[in-house]
């Protein structure tokens, strides 16, 4: 798992106008959270916190966060959340969490596909991912930055659950174990044509009965007709 030192301050003023001044600065609000004395209000640098983010860990990786007017020692954090701008992506608000190295926390860590399923390369089937992240509960210094999914050797109609995952011995995942993460179906328009061609095939000689019943009787009654 990485580890980084990003460097921030104490925020003392809050409000919009607070916030949109830091932003005109180059620095936005940010609030951690979990630590023993509550809540603390900061400051940091998007810039750099994004360089960390895009380490190879993710939003997961472990943050030595040195904040000047905090007369502690350093506290390592991990984001919990970032707000963004809607239009322009760029950073408002950061959330983060303080941890502690020997306790237990809980993560989602994606889920990244490897390989290419036998069933799509020889079969022409078609690969669903319907997981692509789980929850899971570790140390700190485990969390991985993503879990691996082998996807050689499903072949069509064939599963991978999430029971069926690999991962470290003190990684535990918390998501349902029969819960589906990938799998290998047959084309769907190819079964959908097939499936409406029987069912119109089927249909066909109902009608075709239909008419001929509704000519005899139509003679029938014509015959029954008085002069």
């Amino acid at each position: 798992m990485a580890e980084a030192v990003l460097k921030g301050q104490v925020r003392t003023r809050f409000g919009k106008g607070v916030a949109r001044r830091l932003r005109q600065q180059r620095l936005i609000p940010a609030v951690v959270y979990g630590g023993s004395s509550g809540p603390m209000a900061v400051t940091v640098n998007p810039v750099e916190m994004l360089k960390l983010l895009g380490t190879g860990a993710g939003e997961n990786v472990l943050i030595t966060l040195s904040l000047e007017g905090d007369a502690e020692r350093s506290r390592t954090v991990i984001l919990k959340e970032l707000q963004r701008d809607p239009v322009r992506w760029e950073p408002l608000h950061a959330d983060f969490f303080e941890i502690s190295m020997k306790r237990k926390i809980r993560v989602q860590v994606p889920l990244r596909l490897v390989g290419e399923a036998v069933g799509v390369k020889m079969r022409a089937g078609i690969l669903e991912q319907h997981l692509r992240e789980v929850s899971v509960e570790c140390l700190p210094g485990a969390i991985p930055s993503h879990i691996q999914v082998d996807v050689s050797r499903l072949d069509l109609g064939h599963t991978i659950h999430v029971s069926e995952l690999t991962v470290g011995e003190d990684i535990r995942v918390l998501d349902d174990p029969a819960r589906p993460v990938v799998a290998v179906m047959i084309q769907r328009v190819a079964v959908e044509e097939a499936a409406a061609a029987t069912e119109e095939k089927a249909a066909e000689p109902e009608v075709v009965a239909g008419k001929k019943e509704a000519k005899e009787g139509k003679q029938e009654g014509g015959k029954g007709k008085p002069a």
